[in-house]
């Protein structure tokens, strides 16, 4: 199991913000939620661009209490959305440079993101979860291990203390996993599978990758609830 050393920051620092990009940002790039997101760009600048993404959500998630956490020393990193809080505030949307940096990347890409993926997810949401749990539960936003640090155990360390945070209020965890391997992660730690959303039909594969008449990407809506 590897090591316990954990460093959390509700600020979300320029320092921890930059640190989170450098890791997440290779071990996403071939990630096919983040592939469709930006299907419209050439392969070879998709993690120049995934980077600057990151750097508004990131920002963005500061400016709304998420909670920065990581497990020695950045070998493997998250940002988590605690309840009441959400993306979606108007009122840090500019501050945080997330509209500018979603129109940088074109139209199709702002709408990927704002729209398309939001939508897809919802249902599940209110599936799921009772009406206070909708408003109240912890959102897992993002998840990675350092490229040269899988398979040592580190996001099982990293998932067990958030599951203790929601366990410590007793709200929901709900988190999408956008890969087989993710999803299996989280079936092993407790995650309820509610259903499959189907994005970029027809035109993407499921690697995210434009493809004419693909069969789009497919992200698993899951949560975790502590036991009463």
């Amino acid at each position: 199991m590897a090591p316990q050393q954990k460093f959390q920051i509700t600020s979300g620092s320029k320092e921890y913000i930059n640190r989170t990009i450098q890791v997440l940002t290779p071990a996403f790039q071939n990630d096919p939620v983040f592939a469709w997101l930006l299907h419209n760009y050439p392969l070879s600048k998709h993690q120049s661009v995934l980077a600057k993404l990151f750097r508004a959500f990131f920002t963005q998630a500061s400016l709304n209490k998420a909670i920065f956490i990581e497990v020695d020393d950045f070998s493997c990193c998250s940002v988590l959305i605690p309840p009441g809080a959400s993306l979606d505030n108007p009122r840090t949307l500019l501050r945080a440079g997330l509209i500018p940096a979603l129109f940088t990347i074109g139209p199709g890409s702002f709408k990927r993101s704002m729209f398309e993926y939001s939508s897809g997810a919802e249902p599940m949401i209110e599936k799921a979860l009772t009406k206070e749990e909708q408003k109240n539960h912890w959102y897992v936003f993002i998840m990675g291990t350092a490229v040269d640090r899988r398979r040592q155990g580190f996001a099982s360390s990293l998932l067990v203390h958030m599951q203790e945070r929601a366990t410590s209020d007793g709200r929901p965890l709900w988190l999408e996993a956008t890969t087989p391997n993710s999803r299996n992660l989280y079936s092993k730690h407790g995650f309820v599978t509610v259903g499959e959303v189907v994005l970029g039909k027809g035109k993407v594969g499921p690697d995210g990758l434009a493809r004419k008449g693909g069969q789009g990407i497919t992200i698993w809506s899951m949560y975790w609830r502590p036991s009463s």
